[in-house]
């Protein structure tokens, strides 16, 4: 079966055609609907199209009608639920979780059964996320990104501005401070999470994915996987399991 799978995210729409491993992959910034519409004609019908989108309604709309025009399916949106590929989902209130981050629960699980995970995708925010190894999805921290957290105290402060700067154990400057406070942040809430599993008497692998990986991979104290794609990978997963 020829899947094209869609992640409609806050600032890049990612997607692939095929099935892992796959044969097309692609993106476009949101705003620019118009060039992903352009990569997305050369695509060979798909046989089904599943999604997955965080608040993007005029993007969504547009996708839809796109495909509906050019090969006559509707999109599957994902929806959040409170079991899905053998994970139960213990969220209070599920209509409040984003389905990007259970799509990534899903997809870290499905590229690494058998383990208890520490789920961190570090894009526009950052969220940070426990599996059990028995399969229980626990929940987790929602904090703001890198580039949040820098525009916040420049808007907020008189003094601090929004520039770059650089990791450093002792800033002496103070662009590096706060490159350094942030990214220190974020690796903190990753460390705290896998700390609070641990705790449980699980041994938790630590899963990466975003724009910021990387800047936060060196500070974590035991080497976590970089794994890109995350939401594609769940929503590929779902997609076997739907049309087995």
């Amino acid at each position: 079966m020829s899947l094209l799978l869609i992640d409609l995210g806050n600032s890049r729409i990612k997607w692939a055609y095929g099935n892992p491993p796959w044969a097309s992959v692609g993106y476009s910034f949101t705003p620019d609907v118009a060039q992903l519409l352009q990569q997305l004609l050369a695509l060979p019908r798909p046989d089904a199209i599943h999604g997955c989108t965080v608040g993007q309604p005029e993007a969504a709309l547009l996708l839809e009608q796109f495909c509906q025009q050019q090969w006559g399916h509707s999109i599957q949106w994902l929806k959040v639920s409170r079991n899905a590929l053998g994970i139960h989902n213990a969220y209070r209130h599920l209509e409040q979780q984003g389905p990007d981050r259970w799509a990534a629960v899903l997809g870290a699980r499905s590229l690494f059964p058998n383990r208890a995970l520490v789920i961190a995708s570090a894009g526009t925010a950052l969220t940070v996320d426990a599996l059990t190894e028995d399969n229980e999805y626990l929940g987790g921290m929602i904090l703001p990104g890198l580039r949040l957290m820098k525009s916040a105290l420049a808007q907020q402060t008189a003094r601090l501005t929004l520039s770059e700067g650089a990791f450093h154990d002792f800033p002496r400057c103070t662009t590096d401070a706060i490159e350094t406070g942030c990214i220190s942040a974020m690796a903190g809430s990753i460390i705290a999470m896998q700390t609070r599993l641990a705790r449980r008497g699980d041994t938790p692998l630590c899963i990466i994915s975003g724009g910021d990986a990387a800047l936060i991979a060196p500070h974590l104290p035991h080497q976590p996987i970089i794994a890109e794609q995350l939401v594609l990978h769940g929503l590929a997963a779902l997609a076997q399991d739907i049309h087995q």
